[in-house]
């Protein structure tokens, strides 16, 4: 359980800096429009986003613990409100964690006051976790960090239905670079202790509905970490 609550911290991390990166197009029309939804989310209180990892998992801290290395896959489908007041953010997300020859483990949890809760098959569990200050901080590095002109590229648009999809892809080396930048200047490299993170495969959508506003975010990526250390007693 140590190493699901340490694997949350980190995917949540990444999920929360990610969004905030993304802002170049290169098309016109998709850099305008990504220009108005842009102002509009400045005030953005609630999100609705969906992400899709691939991660594989190596390195002492499994080994100790007696589990090999594990290819998995993880689906949440997220829902965030008052993201304006990171002291009063709460969300709930519904997820799927598959691995390879196992079935699928699907789990809900939810954030309020602090505290984590997970109900998944036969437990449910409940610690605590800064989310807050994980807010804060993601939104101070948006603002305060030059974000590399290079990170995002691949830009293009297409309808669904009657919104608009603004697609996009994210350079690997330099989201790494900057994500490394960030979590050590703002203090949060600490959940990264003992643990080699890279990104790769960075792809994202913006979902806009006809009024301009964006209605849902999309992001997948693969995550590689190599977790090192022994386990705690």
């Amino acid at each position: 359980m140590r190493l699901m609550k340490r694997l949350l911290a980190v995917v949540l991390g990444a999920v929360l800096l990610c969004p905030m990166t993304a802002y170049a197009a290169r098309s016109q029309e998709a850099l305008e429009l990504y220009k108005a939804v842009e102002a509009k989310n400045q005030n953005m209180t609630d999100m609705n986003a969906f992400y899709d990892f691939k991660m594989k998992m190596t390195g002492s801290l499994l080994e100790n613990e007696g589990i090999s290395p594990i290819d998995m896959r993880l689906e949440m489908n997220m829902k965030m409100n008052h993201m304006q007041d990171p002291s009063q953010l709460r969300y709930m997300a519904y997820c799927r964690m598959t691995i390879p020859d196992s079935e699928p483990i699907t789990y809900s949890m939810y954030y309020l006051d602090g505290y984590t809760y997970m109900d998944m098959p036969g437990q449910k569990i409940k610690y605590p976790m800064a989310m807050g200050d994980m807010m804060n901080q993601a939104m101070a590095s948006s603002k305060a960090f030059e974000v590399p002109e290079d990170l995002a590229g691949d830009f293009n648009l297409w309808d669904e239905g009657e919104n608009k999809v603004i697609g996009y892809t994210i350079n690997d080396a330099r989201m790494n670079e900057y994500m490394q930048m960030v979590l050590g200047s703002t203090g949060l490299t600490g959940m990264l202790d003992g643990l080699d993170m890279k990104l790769r495969n960075i792809r994202g959508e913006y979902v806009v509905n006809p009024a301009g506003d964006c209605i849902k975010m999309r992001l997948k990526m693969d995550m590689d970490m190599t977790m090192q250390g022994r386990p705690s007693v």
